[in-house]
């Protein structure tokens, strides 16, 4: 009977550490490939889905931050919260308006609802004088303002909204 002999240690840690690095190698280049193709297939998709929604408004996008604030410099930066698919981050503006503001721009858009993704809803800061009037009906008054017009809501000044009665 022959024996073949039998390896040292270090011949042993060197032999498994080939092997350990060669795993390595190959799962960060099989990453390199998953990314490239990843990229390539989000982006072929991402035109073709936006090459409609800007055919039907300019404004249409896949993501749609609304009531965007008026160009101003701000001194101080928000925190940026991470996006969650499905979630909206509201500032100022109650669960119903958002509901209401997400209605209207799927509308105006021609995008189903179901396909835009909004970030944040943000209240502009106007706060006119209301008298005898709910905030919701000015609300609605300022936004059908701005669409009759063509104006812009954030280029709107409102002073004071008044339910005049006859």
């Amino acid at each position: 009977m022959t024996f073949l002999p039998l390896m040292t240690i270090s011949e042993a840690l060197s032999t498994s550490s080939l092997g350990f690095l060669i795993v390595l190698i190959v799962l960060a280049v099989l990453a390199i490939f998953v990314k490239l193709i990843t990229g390539v297939a989000g982006g072929k998709k991402g035109k073709s889905e936006q090459a409609p929604a800007e055919a039907a408004a300019p404004v249409a996008e896949k993501t749609v931050e609304a009531a965007p604030a008026v160009a101003e410099e701000k001194a101080v930066e928000e925190p940026t919260i991470p996006h969650i698919p499905g979630y909206v981050v509201l500032d100022g503006v109650s669960e119903q308006d958002a509901a209401v503001v997400m209605a209207i721009t799927s509308h105006k858009t021609g995008i189903d609802l179901s396909h835009l993704d909004f970030k944040s809803i943000k209240r502009l800061n106007q706060n006119p004088v209301l008298e005898n009037i709910e905030e919701q009906d000015a609300a609605a008054i300022m936004a059908i303002t701005s669409d009759k017009t063509g104006i812009p809501l954030e280029n709107l000044i409102f002073n004071s909204i008044k339910l005049v009665e006859d």
